[in-house]
């Protein structure tokens, strides 16, 4: 409560109260003792006229902007010959330096005080919202010891930065070049311009702020929009393979039944054909050709009637070598020499088998891909907490086009093949968690990167 017979203080009291106490000390100053001449009215005029100019520039709502025209203000209109600008730093409680004028950029670079009281005079005038000049820094206890060698401060005056009810920092400005004192109406103007100063800064934050969010939510609503696309392409390739499943299981046994009769009535053709020797060729032709078709019929049950994966943990390292080795008398035919990089990398959980199937396929793709031969690097990493297994070909690499379709059932450039190989593989690295990328690998040939969550950890399924 207020006390009987006191009024509470009127806006910009503590600046009169200043401007006082230098009216009365000046007065007691000798006539030879005082550096700075009073200013005609003429010039006062001027310089309002300048400072209401600048105060209509500060409705711009860019900060930096702002800033430097709030020091222009302080020293080309109001004529202080330094100023600095500091801003609070909420988070961390301090006072940082912004920007300054009339000092080496050097100097004011990295300043930083706390937010306390008995710490600066800057934080005291923050902290009690009152002007202060101080008229002989050295000796004046309350001034910060290492902002008065770092700035050679002697007398200064220190204002601070109000908004609509909030403060958001202080100006100091002095006069150490030319050796002038800080008279009352210099200071009156000071305060008046860091007034209209603390309005436009607490809007240039505002907007600032408002700026920062709107990108924020552009770049949510961005990342929504993707995941939403994301589980509708999954959605709608997931009804499609349903479906293809299905047909694909009807067919397949359609086929498999006579298919098998076939197989038995050509081994007991074979058997009263003994000696023939043509015959029996093309015996073998029609039992090749009858196997051939049973692997693909294979892969489309393999395809209609997935098995849940049973997952345990898979060194990774030791399930290639084990793959490699399925393959590798084809790749020596072909005359294709496997270079591997390896790393220690943490287990997996996955199905050994089904994972074995990835890479089989993979390989024999990429062999595919160097009929004349090449090399075919095999890599393994850990890299921002996932388990990446890179397999690169020398070949004729993938066009674009056909890049966005190797996944699709069905879909092959080969001409005995039935395009359900990497539909397999991408499901399968699908259901345990991982992604299966491809891209070009400069100058020539592909890569197909296998990246999945090390067992343990937060993605890794169970």
């Amino acid at each position: 409560m207020q006390p009987a017979g006191k009024r509470p203080a009127a806006p910009g009291s503590e600046a009169r109260e200043e401007i006082a106490r230098m009216a009365r000390k000046q007065a007691r100053t000798k006539p030879d003792e005082q550096q700075a001449p009073a200013r005609s009215p003429l010039k006062m005029l001027q310089e309002l006229a300048a400072l209401q100019e600048i105060s209509r520039s500060l409705q711009v709502l860019d900060l930096d902007e702002i800033l430097h025209l709030v020091l222009d203000g302080v020293t080309k209109t109001i004529g202080f010959d330094r100023a600095r600008l500091y801003l609070i730093n909420e988070r961390e409680h301090r006072l940082e330096c912004r920007m300054a004028a009339g000092i080496e950029q050097e100097k004011t670079a990295g300043v930083t005080l706390p937010l306390e009281k008995s710490n600066s005079m800057l934080a005291r005038s923050v902290i009690e919202r009152k002007p202060f000049i101080v008229e002989d820094a050295m000796e004046d206890p309350r001034v910060n010891r290492d902002l008065k060698q770092l700035f050679g401060l002697k007398s200064f005056a220190v204002v601070p930065l109000v908004g609509r009810g909030r403060v958001l920092g202080a100006i100091t400005a002095d006069n150490l070049t030319s050796d002038r004192v800080i008279t009352p109406e210099g200071f009156n103007s000071l305060v008046a311009f860091a007034g209209q100063a603390g309005v436009a800064l607490e809007n240039a934050q505002v907007h600032d702020e408002l700026r920062t969010l709107n990108r924020e939510l552009e770049q949510r609503v961005r990342d929504a929009t993707e995941d939403l696309k994301k589980t509708q392409d999954k959605l709608i390739q997931s009804e499609k393979l349903a479906a293809l499943g299905k047909l694909s299981a009807g067919i397949a046994h359609e086929i498999r039944n006579p298919l098998t009769s076939m197989k038995v009535l050509v081994h007991a053709l074979s058997g009263r054909l003994e000696g023939r020797e043509k015959e029996q060729e093309d015996i073998a032709v029609i039992e090749d050709e009858i196997e051939r078709v049973n692997r693909i019929i294979t892969r489309f049950l393999d395809f209609a009637r997935p098995r849940s994966p049973e997952f345990s943990r898979v060194d990774v390292n030791r399930l290639l070598d084990e793959t490699i080795t399925l393959v590798t008398r084809e790749a020596e035919e072909r005359g294709v020499l496997f270079e591997q990089t390896r790393e220690s990398v943490p287990a997996v959980l996955a199905d050994r088998e089904q994972m074995k199937q990835v890479f089989l396929n993979v390989f024999l793709n990429a062999l595919d891909a160097m009929p004349g031969g090449g090399q075919l690097s095999v890599s393994t990493r850990c890299t921002a907490g996932r388990v990446e297994i890179a397999v690169s070909d020398r070949g004729g690499g993938i066009q674009e086009e056909t890049r966005k379709q190797i996944f699709e059932p069905f879909f092959t450039t080969k001409e005995e093949g039935v395009g359900l190989g990497l539909s397999i593989v991408k499901r399968i690295v699908d259901e345990h968690g991982g992604t299966l990328l491809v891209k070009d690998n400069p100058p020539r040939g592909t890569t197909f990167t296998v990246s999945m969550p090390p067992a343990g950890s937060e993605g890794a399924l169970a």
